[in-house]
């Protein structure tokens, strides 16, 4: 007759509260999770603070730059390339000037012209005596004009900054009309203005420059002609004597 064994080693208790495999408590579980939400914002609030710093110091950086941005004027806009254009009035700088502010008789006007190239890209300009004119008057009344008697076209390529060579107008002081008929006659003494113009260019007009013109000197008086003039009768000659008037014979 057999005997039980009593070697065997005792089974651990399957009781869910004792031994290794046991389950976490639902209170364990909470703590486990209120854990780890503090530890996710602390790490939201960590990099929220982050953020601030790296904003504070990289502002003012930005503001220098767009305050220096700001200091600096755009770069010019090029112009399309082309053939060039004719000159406006706002690329020409026009002025008139005249040798003197007054002319004895005889004497020429002349005048010193200056037509300048001020606009951003080469323009033509007409710069013979027809295209640019000089034109004089009395009052209103045009008495002389250089494109009366102008030359035939002379066009001048002219970048920023040049200048027309030709710069002396020589007026002779005698009328011009339209044709550039001969024998005008001369113009008297007196003020009269003149102005620098562009033909066909709309405002490029220089500021007008006065003169005059004098009158001839007045005579000189000729000193023979204040002699008194001889009075009348005979003059009695050199060394002769007056006849004695007749005296009446008086009563005795």
């Amino acid at each position: 007759m057999s005997t039980p064994r009593t070697d065997r080693a005792p089974r651990p208790s399957s009781s869910p509260r004792t031994g290794p495999g046991r389950r976490p408590t639902r209170g364990a579980l909470l703590r486990r999770r209120l854990v780890a939400l503090l530890l996710l914002a602390a790490l939201v609030v960590g990099l929220v603070l982050l953020g601030q710093v790296v904003v504070r110091a990289v502002v003012p950086l930005l503001d220098r730059d767009a305050v220096a941005q700001e200091g600096k004027s755009a770069p010019p806009t090029p112009d399309a390339p082309g053939p060039p254009q004719d000159c406006t009035a706002a690329s020409l700088e026009l002025a008139l000037a005249a040798s003197a502010t007054e002319y004895e008789p005889g004497r020429a006007v002349q005048l010193d012209v200056t037509v300048r190239q001020s606009g951003g890209r080469p323009c033509l300009v007409d710069g013979s005596d027809a295209g640019r004119q000089v034109l004089v008057y009395a009052g209103d009344e045009l008495v002389w004009s250089s494109a009366h008697c102008g030359s035939t076209e002379r066009l001048l390529l002219m970048s920023t900054g040049d200048e027309d060579p030709s710069r002396l107008v020589r007026w002779d002081r005698h009328r011009s009309v339209e044709g550039c008929a001969p024998d005008q006659p001369e113009v008297g003494p007196g003020t009269y203005t003149a102005v620098l113009s562009i033909a066909g260019v709309e405002g490029a007009t220089s500021e007008p420059v006065t003169f005059t013109l004098l009158p001839p000197p007045e005579p000189t008086p000729d000193p023979e002609a204040t002699t008194p003039p001889a009075t009348d009768g005979a003059t009695p000659a050199d060394g002769a004597t007056a006849p004695e008037e007749a005296t009446a014979p008086t009563e005795g």
